[in-house]
């Protein structure tokens, strides 16, 4: 398990930057079962798998792949062979390395320090048969055997590959291809341990490091392997071969001190005389001969190479080699102890010194990473150095001195400029170190500041305790390509059926089929890490991302029941932002973890809410966000909602998710009833859920047409169905018109923008009984008889519950303007008119409508299908377009309307009598009847057709406006009582003067209106100035004849004080019309003088006037004549006189 440093216990929740996978289990390490044998080293090239052992054997196990036609089959390793390398001494160490070296196809095996060479991949013994004069290749006594260039890497020079192999007193740089060939020696013994970057090896021996110039021959002393051990640096390379070393460390013993400094040989001979030089020649071998420059005793600087001593430091800083040997080693021949033995000076070791295991591994191309400590339970620190033997970085430390290390990845250099298209990934070194009672491999960044807060170490477990003292760890020599199962399990797409039973749909096995094999190709991971332990290998694998997050994911979404926990989902969600991906796993990866994520949130908001809590805005609105963000499948999101769920549209094969999203909805379905849970809009369920599904939806309405939406054909009437149904449980509560940014208004905008479910929002909003935003649904598509019909379920009465159409009728008739289509603005528009009369034949009347009507055609269509409009119809004619051609038939809809009235209505006969007795009770100056009534009217229709009625009558429209006197008094004589105006307009209209005079002066008492009737000559008495048409004055003669009439009336007035005052008044004011001599015979004589004094006054003054005028008369009459006589006398002597024949 990869995990943080103080885990207390181990999960198989894969957090960290590594995993194991099983590579091979269950190995026979003996073939008769014995027991105590444990793995020493492990390689893997192409399909072959090396395994040493303990007991010296290796194991070579061949890769069989699964069968592609079946799913279920398994990769196999099985073994083809174990071998047993020979070795030259007896020892328990086994198989110490195999070094493969796969562009000559080689391989080196160090068995006990016994260095053999094979060919791969079969492990058959190599060089059997050698050039002449050496036939055979024997195997070689060897402490180390390594030391190929990283840099080349499969680079490397097909021809040879040049290796170091570590000698008791030197280094030889052999190059190994159809043959070995030495290339030379270099002086420094008991090496232990090597790593080589270009012509740059860093080395070590038992007690210390240094960098050697494989070419130039020149080293640089580092610094002991043991803080302990004081030994000049100087010194390393003194010479200890690796079970001298391995004898030491295991008995950790300050008496082999004695070993050092003294003359080491071995037993057996070896054949290292047998390498041949590239330049050899019969009586001299180039790699036992030292550098001309060297002979000579000057020293060789360094050329700029990329790799070597270059640089000031390392020439100045290396050590003269010792001297050459001599001739007589020039010739080939066995080594002997005399030849392999080496005199120093011994150093004494350090009281309680423990030597340390030299471990060297290099980062990247110009550093390398050494270990040093104090004792194999005290922490180790790791230093770098690089090609100057300075050190460019930070320590690094272990919890323990490591047994191995080993590097992954180049590095991170924050401070170099990028490269574009080239990829770094972080740089990490893994170390096998003692934790508590086990062993447990330790994982930190090399390639960032230890003092960065953000750098944690972490730990990678790999069983118990006594599983753990055989482990090991190490690089392999090609990095190998493994499938990841798991990560395409939970990228894949699969089909989800909602609601209903999974069913066998080929073609939703065919395309998942497809949807694994091709994410299959994507999740591949490289590494070249091996861990061996007890009898198992693995492989030591880059966690992937998608991994690592999503086991992140998993620790807080709960273990029993999905229960998120919000914060460590908070943590991940953050931990993304602003990551954008680079490769198409990485789309797919950081898709599926936001989605996940953003499910995870989401349905921590439905089981807190289920408890009746209500949460804070920010935990809503990042919840929001990370939905927004992942663009998770909408309909996800609805799965989750009582009801809302309904609405979900998903194709034939279900609706398709990612396999690790599946899988959680799946879990959460199974473990809560969804339909218990509340959803009350206005409870925390409006609060917490509503609101944010209604925002989420809108921001995937704004998707559509968006060709990247996958499934749109189903997503999208989802989306608006739901979107729908949430607005309408949000807006339940509230009535009237939308205001500017309410959730009415986002419902309006909702259906006018259109849908793509509307059939289902038509059930929808019939279901709310929302009417009105049911025809504005029906006016996005168009569809205007539904509108109109919609609206007229509205007007008539059923229930409307948004009460949003408030003024219904005046609405359609703006809106029936608007229309092209004739039949439904006749069909809508009659019905209008038959609803309100007035307000339906406003639309035949409007000339500014799309639809135009003649007068002719509007009152064909109105008769025939709103009959009860042709009154208001015909108003609109006479009385607003001028039109008196209609007048006859309008004052027969008047007719009937106050005729009906009066005959069903007592009350309203007796309302007409107490007007005239009202209005005749007045004092003057009291106003005109029609003016009086008009001020005191009734709000019913007859009364008001009965002003409309008098106006008509009264009124003088022209020749056009003549009507049927005779045929209106007929049907008025019933109620000649009731209609006194109407019978005096139509008693002057037939000359009856003298009965119309009675009327208005005793059936009105309206003595002003009897005057202006005598001054009128009989007419226009109820008309209007706009009514008139302009007439001939009435004679003098006519006016005076009527004024007689009237006089003759007001003496007949009841009351004596109002005909005395009524006749005083009518003579004074037009007494120029009445003869004195008639009208003093007509006054009684017991009236008094005073009466009609000013009459009398009058008169005589016009009697005085008129004299004078007929005077002045005659007397310019007489002027006139004389002067016309003089003008005929003077006109005829101008003629003179004629003479008739």
């Amino acid at each position: 398990m990869s995990g943080p440093p103080d885990a207390p216990t181990t999960t198989s929740l894969a957090t960290g930057s590594f995993i194991l996978r099983d590579l091979i289990k269950d190995v026979a390490l003996s073939a008769e079962g014995e027991e105590g044998i444990r793995i020493t080293c492990v390689e893997v090239w192409e399909n072959n798998l090396y395994i040493g052992t303990s007991a010296g054997e290796i194991l070579h196990h061949v890769y069989f792949p699964p069968d592609p036609n079946n799913p279920s089959d398994q990769p196999t390793y099985i073994l083809a062979s174990r071998s047993h390398p020979p070795t030259n001494q007896a020892g328990d160490v086994g198989i110490q390395q195999i070094l493969l070296l796969p562009a000559v196809g080689k391989a080196c095996i160090l068995s006990s320090n016994t260095l053999t060479f094979y060919s791969l991949p079969e492990l058959s013994p190599a060089f059997t048969e050698l050039s002449a004069p050496y036939t055979r290749l024997r195997p070689l006594t060897c402490g180390w055997v390594g030391g190929i260039d990283l840099d080349a890497g499969e680079q490397e020079n097909p021809d040879g590959v040049m290796i170091m192999m570590c000698l008791r007193n030197k280094i030889r740089l052999v190059k190994v291809g159809d043959e070995p060939v030495k290339i030379r020696d270099i002086e420094f013994g008991g090496c232990l341990a090597t790593v080589r970057r270009g012509n740059v090896a860093c080395v070590a021996d038992a007690r210390s490091y240094a960098l050697v110039d494989v070419v130039h021959r020149q080293k640089i002393p580092l610094f002991s392997i043991s803080s302990m051990d004081d030994q000049p640096a100087e010194n390393a390379g003194t010479g200890m071969l690796a079970e001298e070393w391995s004898d030491m460390s295991r008995s950790g013993s300050p008496a082999m001190n004695s070993r050092l400094g003294v003359e080491r040989g071995h037993g057996r001979s070896s054949s290292l005389g047998v390498f041949r030089s590239d330049d050899d020649k019969p009586s001299t071998r180039y790699g036992f001969d030292v550098p001309a420059s060297l002979k000579q005793g000057t020293p060789r600087y360094p050329s700029q190479e990329r790799r070597g001593s270059e640089g000031g430091r390392l020439g100045l800083l290396s050590k003269p080699l010792p001297p050459p040997p001599g001739e007589s080693e020039a010739q080939p021949a066995p080594a002997s102890a005399s030849n392999l033995s080496l005199s120093v000076t011994p150093v004494p070791l350090p009281k309680n010194y423990v030597p340390l295991k030299p471990l060297i591994v290099s980062p990247n191309s110009s550093e390398f990473l050494l270990v040093t400590g104090t004792a194999p339970a005290d922490p180790g620190v790791g230093m770098f150095v690089n090609m100057d033997g300075e050190v460019p970085r930070g320590t690094i430390e272990f919890s323990s001195y490591p047994e191995a290390v080993v590097v992954d990845g180049s590095g991170i250099d924050l401070a170099a400029s990028q490269i574009e298209g080239e990829e770094q990934e972080p740089g990490y070194v893994l170390a096998v170190v003692r934790r508590d009672d086990a062993k447990a491999i330790e994982i930190q960044r090399w390639d960032v500041d230890q003092g960065e807060e953000s750098v944690k170490k972490e730990w990678l477990e790999v069983g118990t305790a006594a599983e753990s003292q055989s482990l090991g760890i190490r690089s392999v020599t090609m990095k190998r390509e493994l499938e990841m199962p798991e990560m395409s399990q939970k990228l894949a797409l699969t089909s989800m059926r909602l609601f209903d039973k999974p069913i066998e749909s080929p073609s939703a096995a065919k395309r998942e089929s497809d949807e694994l094999e091709y994410i299959r190709r994507l999740c591949k991971v490289k590494t070249n890490l091996l861990l061996w332990t007890g009898d198992t290998v693995r492989w030591i694998v880059r966690n992937p991302m998608v991994l690592k997050l999503d086991a992140r994911l998993t620790l807080g979404e709960g273990e029993a029941a999905v229960d998120p926990q919000r914060p460590l989902i908070e943590t991940v969600v953050n931990d993304l932002r602003g990551v954008k991906s680079t490769t198409e796993l990485e789309f797919f990866t950081l898709s599926y973890i936001r989605q996940k994520a953003a499910t995870l949130l989401f349905v921590e908001l439905i089981l807190r809410t289920a408890s009746g809590i209500i949460i804070f805005e920010r935990e809503i609105r990042s919840t929001e966000d990370i939905l927004v963000e992942s663009e998770l499948d909408p309909r996800v999101a609805l799965i989750f909602l009582p009801k809302i769920r309904e609405e979900i549209l998903q194709g034939p094969d279900g609706i398709w998710l990612q396999g690790g999203l599946k899988g959680l909805i799946e879990r959460f379905l199974q473990q809560n009833d969804i339909g218990a849970l509340p959803d009350d809009p206005s409870g925390p369920f409006g609060d917490n859920i509503l609101h944010l599904i209604k925002r989420y939806l809108l921001f995937w309405r704004r998707k559509k047409g968006n060709p990247s939406v996958t499934d749109g054909a189903h997503v999208f009437p989802t989306v608006d169905a739901a979107l729908l149904r949430v607005l309408l449980l949000l807006d339940s509560k509230t009535r009237g018109p939308a205001t500017a940014g309410s959730i009415r208004a986002e419902l309006n905008g909702v259906v006018d923008g259109g849908v793509d479910c509307f059939e289902r929002a038509i059930a929808l909003l019939e279901q709310h009984k929302r009417l009105f935003i049911l025809s504005r649904l029906y006016q996005s598509r168009k569809m205007s008889g539904k509108v109109l019909a919609t609206w007229r379920r509205i007007i008539d009465g059923e229930e409307d519950l948004g009460g949003e159409f408030l003024d219904g009728e005046n609405e359609m008739r703006r809106y029936l303007g608007k229309l092209r289509d004739r039949r439904l603005v006749e069909e809508y528009g009659t019905w209008l008119a038959n609803r309100n009369p007035k307000l339906g034949v406003q639309l035949f009347a409007d000339d500014g409508s799309r639809v135009t009507w003649s007068p002719a055609d509007a009152l064909h269509t109105l008769r025939a299908r709103a009959p009860g409009a042709v009154k208001d119809y015909l108003e609109h004619l006479v009385f607003g377009k001028k039109q008196p051609q209609h007048i006859n038939e309008l004052i027969s809809y008047y007719l009937d309307i106050v005729l009906n009235e009066l005959t069903s209505s007592v009350e309203s006969r007796a309302m007409l009598d107490a007007t005239y007795e009202t209005y005749r009770a007045l004092r003057p100056p009291k106003p005109t009847y029609r003016q009086f009534i008009i001020d005191n009217a009734v709000p019913s229709e007859w009364w008001h057709s009965r002003l409309r009625l008098l106006q008509l009558l009264g009124g003088n429209q022209g020749a056009a406006s003549s009507y049927d006197v005779l045929a209106i008094l007929t049907r008025l004589q019933p109620f000649e009582k009731e209609l006194v105006p109407e019978m005096i307009i139509l008693n002057g209209r037939q000359g009856r003067h003298e009965e119309a005079i009675r009327l208005l002066t005793h059936g009105l008492g309206d003595f002003d209106m009897a005057i202006s009737y005598c001054l009128r000559g009989g007419s226009s008495i109820f008309g209007t100035a706009s009514d008139a048409v302009p007439r001939e004055q009435a004679s003098r003669d006519e006016q005076a004849k009527l004024f007689g009439f009237l006089l003759h009336e007001f003496l007949r007035i009841e009351d004596v004080g109002d005909r005395m005052e009524r006749t005083g008044e009518l003579l004074e004011r037009f007494g120029g019309w009445f003869d004195v001599a008639y009208v003093l015979s007509l006054l009684p004589d017991s009236w008094s003088l005073e009466i009609f004094s000013g009459f009398l006054i009058n008169a005589l003054r016009r009697l005085v006037r008129e004299r004078s005028e007929t005077t002045m008369t005659k007397a310019l009459s007489g002027a006139q004549n004389l002067k016309t006589s003089a003008d005929f006398i003077e006109r005829a002597q101008e003629i003179g006189p004629a003479v008739e024949a």
